[in-house]
């Protein structure tokens, strides 16, 4: 660990690449399209594409910001330094609860994975949900304070699972397609589909993950393009192909009612080997789902903590693993806590990707300031966007994810008021912290409007 308490562990191209795919097409690509199927009708391939919009709103931000600012912990300093204090420190706030909700709902479809397999494969013992849980969201903690290199090794493998499983469901699927399968589009109307277009950015939300590592990337500025472009090339194209292929493969309303559909249509169609391959992808997807939301959140949280409007321990770096050992702990311990009594996985899908969409906004604005609070870093930016490319992304992202909230409010009003009522709660802690400070004769919000020596140019 440098002096300045900064982590010295880098990782490289094709390790901050895997980690991005391993994050995108996580359990989510084969826990989602099933229930959301059932619910919305073919449709759902719709709703996916509208999901690309604001996502590439969000690629085009990454790419400015983070060459511009590349920080670890990144959405924290675009937002605090380019919106406001206060909103630097919304991101934090509403993270926590989000990944919370996000971690159970990668422990319950790892669940679902292998009840399918205990209940297809007598000689494999069913295992309660709840250990399950456990024993996929410990040994991951453990991980992620090992430090970012071993998370990369880790990741690498994984994902190289994932794209073999993938491939094994979609080129042989394509062949059993029946076109009547895509009709009526939107048999239950569109309020099911708005629904989930939401959820299905939950898994999109992991291309913007990237500018949280920043500085833990060798060449940053330079290595961020890069990872955006190949992740995506990578992850949008197996994520479109397996939707695609798996509701032409059923009728929507016996993908609704499956456990693990996507394992249930291999097995009813292709030989166990395949549906094998399918299975360790879909479990893999767990694992790296899991691995680059603590990796990625736990910058952020630390990033934070470095200015004290959190407190100042969560940016703590460990001294051996020089990883932000108690963000990872915040992130991850909580989880266990209330799995017991977690909802459903689409609602906990739409909670994370409400905070996401919140995120996606506040980066939106953070952008629209760039060329004017921080001029030198727009204009010498290794992959700058033209002024009037960079406002109509700006632009794009604040009203997508608006219309999105609109939506999902006329949907799923309470789960809209319990996080905005989260918010107000922040607002509270934020003037306490704020007040705070003030009183030994410190400025926090003159602090976290500065762009320190650890943020690199």
């Amino acid at each position: 660990m440098s002096e300045h308490g900064i982590i010295d562990q880098k990782v490289g191209l094709i390790g901050a690449t895997v980690l991005i795919i391993g994050n995108v097409i996580g359990v989510s690509a084969f826990v989602l399209p099933g229930p959301l199927a059932g619910d919305a009708g073919p449709g759902i391939i719709f709703a996916l594409l509208l999901a690309l919009i604001p996502l590439t709103f969000g690629i085009l931000m990454s790419l400015q910001l983070g060459s511009a600012i590349p920080v670890a912990g990144g959405s924290y300093v675009y937002a605090s330094r380019l919106v406001g204090p206060f909103w630097g420190f919304l991101l934090p706030w509403i993270t926590i609860p989000g990944v919370w909700a996000g971690m159970l709902f990668i422990g319950l479809g790892f669940a679902e994975y292998a009840g399918f397999v205990a209940d297809n494969i007598s000689a494999v013992p069913a295992i309660p949900d709840l250990w399950l849980i456990y024993g996929l969201l410990i040994p991951f903690i453990v991980l992620n304070v090992l430090g970012i290199k071993m998370v990369a090794i880790v990741q690498f493998v994984m994902v190289s699972i994932i794209v073999v499983g993938m491939l094994a469901f979609i080129l042989p699927g394509a062949f059993i397609v029946d076109t009547n399968n895509y009709t009526p589009l939107f048999p239950e109307g569109t309020g099911p589909a708005i629904v989930a277009v939401v959820s299905l950015y939950f898994p999109l939300r992991g291309f913007r993950l990237v500018v949280e590592l920043g500085e833990e990337m060798e060449n940053p500025a330079k290595n961020i393009p890069r990872v955006l472009g190949l992740s995506a090339a990578v992850s949008l194209s197996l994520l479109v192909g397996l939707v695609v292929v798996l509701v032409g493969s059923a009728n929507y309303e016996a993908l609704g009612g499956m456990d693990a559909a996507v394992a249930e249509v291999s097995l009813q169609n292709f030989p166990t080997a395949l549906t094998a391959l399918v299975l360790m992808a879909a479990a893999m997807g767990a694992l790296t789902s899991i691995n680059m939301t603590y990796t990625a959140y736990s910058r952020l949280l630390m990033r934070a903590g470095r200015d004290d409007i959190i407190p100042g321990a969560i940016a703590r770096i460990h001294d051996r693993y020089d990883s932000p050992y108690v963000a990872v702990l915040l992130l991850g311990v909580p989880p266990l806590l209330v799995a017991p009594i977690s909802p459903g996985t689409v609602t906990l899908s739409v909670a994370l990707s409400l905070t996401i969409l919140f995120g996606l906004a506040v980066a939106g604005v953070a952008l629209w300031n760039l060329p004017k609070v921080f001029p030198d870093r727009y204009e010498y930016s290794l992959y700058k966007l033209p002024p009037w490319l960079l406002k109509l992304t700006a632009a794009g992202a604040v009203v997508s994810a608006a219309i999105l909230w609109v939506l999902v409010s006329t949907q799923i009003p309470v789960m809209v008021g319990v996080l905005a009522g989260w918010m107000l709660l922040g607002y509270l802690f934020y003037r306490a912290r704020i007040a705070y400070f003030e009183k030994r004769g410190v400025d926090l919000e003159s602090r976290m409007k500065r762009l320190h020596e650890n943020e690199q140019v």
